[in-house]
C-alpha cells in the first residue's frame, strides 16, 4: 500500500509526463478494479489507479507498458472530461489523495483519487469541487462539497525540525526511536525510520544536540529522494513483500533497482500471480483468522479433554501406596489382588497387577505412572493456559482489522493472506526462520543463516519476545514467540528453547552448551556489524544439553 511519501515521489517523477496533454479516455474495468486514464502529449502515456488486493497503487507509465492483461471490456467514466485538457496533477499535504485539474468544453472538472489500497475510490467533481459521481458504490449526496477525512496529527518530513525531534524523542525516552518516527511523521515507515536512527536502542539516547542533527539530517535527505527523481528506486523483499525505497537500506540487499516508482512497482508486483481474485482483502483477511480461531478453540476442547483423563495420575499414587500395605501378599503371577480402600471408608479396591513382575516392582511401576502423569498434566495445564492467552490475542487482532485494516496489516503482517502462488521464485516467498513449537505449544523462530538472523530479530520478534543466542558461539538467531506482553515463561519453557538454541549452534555436539537469552528489545545491530552479529544487555546464561526439536510447524518452504 503506498505512503504520503511515495505520491509525493509518483508525482515528482512522472506529473510533467501528463500535465498539459490531452485526455484521450477513461477506462475502467471493473473486475481489474482499475481505472485508466489515457494522455496524449507528446508521447502516449497512461495514468492507473488500482485498488485491486494484488495490484494497488498509482501507476504513470507509457501506455503501451499500461496493459492490463484481461478480456475485460472497459467501461466508460467521466465522459464529459474525455478530450479535456489535463492541467495539474496536486497532491493533498501528506495525504494519499492526488486531485486531477481537467478543462474540457463545458469548464473545469476536477477527478480525486483516494489511493487507499483495495478500499480506494475516484470522485468526480466540478468547477466548484462539489461531488457529481463516484466511481465506487460510495454514499454521497450529489452537489456536497468533497471534504476529505482529517489526518491525525503528525510531523511533515520536509518541514520537521530539530526542536520537533527532540519532542518526540523526550516525549518517551525509553521508546524505540524508529518506532516513534513511524508514528510520529506522515508517510514514514518503521523500514525508513530505521534506516534514520541506526540501531540506537531508546530515544533517549537521541536526544543529544548532535544526534539529534544527524537524525534530522537524514530525515531531509530522505524528504530530498522523495521529492525529486534524482534516486533510483531499490525493491526490498520485507516479511515476504515488495516495498520501495528511494534510498538504500544498511544491512539488507535489494531485489532490483528502477528509474521509477512507478515501473517498479508494475514490473515487480504484476509478475506475482495473486491467489485472492474475487475477495475484498479484508473479507479474506477477516475468513482466514476465523479459520484460525476455529483451530485454536478445537485444540482447546482437546486439551481440556486430555486434562481430565490425565487427572485420574493420583489414583496410581494411591495404588502404589495400598501395595506397600499388602507387599507381603504379593507373588509374581497375580493378576490383580482386593484390599481395603483406606482412601474410601468401608469400600474394599481391585488393583490390576503385571504378572510378570514382582510385588516390589508392580509397586514402583504404579509410581511411574505417578510421576508420569502429574509431570504430564502440568505440561497439558500450562500448554491450556497458553493456548488461552494465543487465542485472546487472535480475537484481538481480528477485532482490530475489523476496526481499523491498515493499522491491523502493519501490526499482524502474518495474519495476512499469502499472495503468492507456488508458482513465484523461492525468494519471493521464502521466510528468514524455521518454525517449532514447544512442548508447551509456544511458538520458536530458528534464524537459518547470517542474514536471516537479522531478520528473523529486527523484522519479525517483537520487544517482548524472548531472544536466544549460544554464548561465544557461532549459531542461529532463536525468538520465543509470547502470546501478549504480560506472559511469563516457565523455567520449562526456557530451557526447553535454550536446547533448541544448543542445537543449532557450533556446539550442538558439545555436552552442555551455555545459551545466553534476552529480551529482544535489548538486542541491537551494531554500526556496520556483519550479518548475523548483534550486541545484548540484561543477559542471562543457562547450561543446557542440545536437543533437536521435536516439532516442525508452519508451511513448507524452500531451504538454503
Amino acid at each position: 500500500m503506498l505512503s504520503s511519501l511515495d505520491i509525493t515521489r509518483i508525482l515528482a517523477e512522472s506529473s510533467r509526463d501528463v500535465e498539459g496533454g490531452t485526455l484521450a479516455a477513461i477506462e475502467y474495468y471493473r473486475k481489474e478494479r482499475a481505472l485508466q486514464l489515457y494522455v496524449k502529449r507528446e508521447k502516449r502515456f497512461c495514468l492507473t489507479m488500482s485498488f485491486h488486493p494484488g495490484r494497488n497503487g498509482l501507476f504513470i507509465l507509457p501506455a503501451g507498458r499500461s496493459r492490463l492483461e484481461t478480456t475485460e471490456k472497459p467501461r466508460p467514466f467521466a465522459r464529459e472530461l474525455v478530450d479535456g485538457t489535463l492541467d495539474a496533477l496536486r497532491q493533498y499535504p501528506n495525504d494519499r489523495m492526488v486531485e486531477i485539474a481537467i478543462t474540457s468544453e463545458g469548464g473545469r472538472g476536477y477527478l480525486i483519487f483516494e489511493i487507499l489500497g483495495p478500499n480506494g475510490n475516484v470522485w468526480i467533481l466540478d468547477e466548484k469541487k462539489r461531488i457529481t459521481a463516484s466511481l465506487r458504490d460510495k454514499a454521497f449526496t450529489p452537489g456536497q462539497p468533497y471534504q476529505p477525512a482529517s489526518l491525525p496529527d503528525k510531523l511533515d518530513p520536509f518541514t520537521v525540525g530539530i526542536a520537533d525531534l527532540k519532542r518526540l524523542f523526550d516525549s518517551a525516552p525509553d521508546g524505540n526511536p524508529a518506532r516513534l518516527l513511524e508514528k510520529g511523521l506522515y508517510g514514514l515507515n518503521y523500514e525508513l525510520a530505521r534506516s534514520v536512527v541506526g540501531d540506537t536502542a531508546t530515544a533517549g539516547e537521541l536526544t543529544h544536540p548532535d544526534e539529534l542533527s544527524r537524525i534530522h539530517n537524514g530525515l531531509a535527505a530522505l524528504a530530498s529522494a522523495y521529492g525529486s527523481d534524482k534516486n533510483p528506486i531499490y525493491v526490498y523483499r520485507i516479511k515476504g513483500r515488495a516495498v520501495y525505497f528511494p534510498v538504500k537500506l544498511a544491512g539488507i540487499e535489494p531485489e532490483g533497482k528502477f528509474a521509477t516508482l512507478s515501473e517498479a512497482q508494475w514490473e515487480t508486483i504484476d509478475s506475482v500471480k495473486e491467489t485472492i481474485e474475487t475477495e475484498d482483502l479484508q473479507e479474506a483477511t477477516l475468513k482466514g483468522i476465523d479459520n484460525r480461531l476455529k483451530r485454536v478453540n478445537r485444540l482447546l476442547v482437546n486439551l481440556n479433554a486430555d486434562i481430565a483423563q490425565a487427572a485420574d495420575y493420583e489414583r496410581y499414587r494411591q495404588n502404589a501406596d495400598l501395595l506397600k500395605i499388602h507387599l507381603g501378599e504379593l507373588r509374581r503371577g497375580m493378576a490383580s489382588i482386593d484390599v481395603d480402600d483406606l482412601y474410601n471408608e468401608g469400600m474394599t479396591v481391585n488393583i490390576p497387577l503385571d504378572s510378570a513382575l514382582n510385588g516390589t516392582e508392580n509397586i514402583e511401576q504404579y509410581s511411574r505412572r505417578y510421576r508420569k502423569g502429574k509431570e504430564g498434566l502440568a505440561l497439558l495445564e500450562r500448554r491450556r493456559d497458553n493456548t488461552r492467552q494465543e487465542l485472546d490475542s487472535i480475537e484481538e487482532a481480528r477485532n482490530l482489522f475489523e476496526r481499523n485494516f491498515e493499522e491491523a496489516s502493519h501490526r499482524y503482517p502474518e495474519l495476512l493472506p499469502k499472495a503468492a502462488t507456488p508458482a513465484a521464485t523461492s525468494a519471493a516467498i521464502r521466510r528468514p526462520y524455521r518454525e517449532y513449537q514447544t512442548s508447551t505449544g509456544l511458538t520458536v523462530f530458528v534464524g537459518k543463516t547470517g542474514g536471516d538472523n537479522d531478520r528473523t530479530t529486527f523484522e519479525y520478534a517483537r520487544p517482548y519476545d524472548l531472544w536466544f543466542h549460544a554464548s561465544q558461539c557461532p549459531g542461529s538467531h532463536v525468538v520465543m514467540r509470547f502470546p501478549n506482553k504480560t506472559f511469563e515463561p516457565s523455567k520449562r519453557e526456557i530451557e526447553e528453547v535454550a536446547a533448541i538454541t544448543a542445537f543449532f549452534s557450533k556446539a550442538r555436539g558439545a555436552a552442555k552448551v551455555p545459551v545466553s537469552y534476552t529480551f529482544k528489545k535489548y538486542v541491537r545491530k551494531p554500526r556496520n556489524g556483519k550479518p548475523g552479529l548483534v550486541l545484548i544487555e540484561h543477559e542471562k546464561t543457562i547450561m543446557v544439553v542440545p536437543k533437536e526439536p521435536a516439532k516442525r510447524t508452519g508451511p513448507a518452504e524452500a531451504e538454503d
